[in-house]
């Protein structure tokens, strides 16, 4: 089991490393040409036009000031895979974060494991004060093992939940709930951000983890690097149509 994990964990952290995340491409004259389409339409603004990458930027997309280049549908840039995280390997991050958590919990019940064979301790009996002394000066080594562990447990789980309650309850990455006021096509109040990509919980979650049964369930696939354009759809109050 612990073997499956450790595989797993190696594998999500490869693929967010070295998967594409989603760069926008473009050629030289394809940049030229939408530079004059959109001159010509009085389009040629930041909002929807990179003057780094000189390219059309893709709604939800961003420019990445760190690997300097445009991500369709930006989450973050992170240091700890090297790389930024958009449609291309968002999926793959969850993925080496859950397992991450769970090579952890692994560590913290080793350590417990360890301190019930080899301490002459117990916290019913010694209480909570002696049996944080006894097991410290039994395995000093362990003891810090421990407390790295419940650090990184802490600060993994706290991104997982952020990261799922992004995806599952608000549709939306943390670019956009970061400047979500930026946006025209997201509604915000005080308290809430209502998001046009928002189809609720179960069918967000189909639709990042691309999750398909037996044709029952299938995910709408959408390319992040090609939708540029938002409409809504009027005689729905929240559906809305990709053009």
């Amino acid at each position: 089991m612990l073997s499956i994990k450790r595989v797993c964990l190696f594998y999500n952290f490869g693929k967010s490393w070295k998967s594409d995340p989603g760069i926008i491409k473009a050629s030289e004259e394809q940049k030229k040409k939408t530079i004059v389409e959109l001159a010509e339409t009085g389009s040629l603004d930041l909002s929807i036009f990179c003057s780094t990458c000189l390219i059309r930027k893709p709604i939800r997309s961003k420019h990445c000031a760190v690997c300097n280049r445009c991500i369709a549908k930006f989450d973050h840039h992170c240091p700890w895979v090297g790389n930024c995280v958009g449609s291309g390997n968002h999926r793959y991050f969850m993925g080496y974060l859950f397992f991450l958590l769970c090579m952890i919990c692994w560590m913290i019940y080793g350590c417990i494991c360890y301190w019930r064979i080899h301490c002459a301790t117990s916290y019913a009996k010694d209480g909570f004060w002696l049996y944080l002394t006894q097991i410290a000066s039994c395995s000093p080594w362990m003891f810090w093992m421990f407390l790295n562990s419940v650090f990184h447990f802490m600060w993994v789980a706290v991104l997982i939940m952020c990261q799922l309650y992004q995806i599952a309850g608000l549709g939306i990455t943390t670019n956009e709930r970061m400047n979500a006021r930026r946006y025209k096509h997201f509604k915000v109040t005080a308290t809430s951000i209502e998001s046009p990509f928002n189809h609720g919980c179960v069918r967000n979650l189909i639709d990042f983890f691309e999750i398909r049964c037996c044709g029952l369930i299938r995910p709408k696939a959408v390319d992040w690097t090609t939708q540029y354009t938002i409409e809504y759809d009027q005689t729905s109050g929240s559906g809305y149509q990709l053009v």
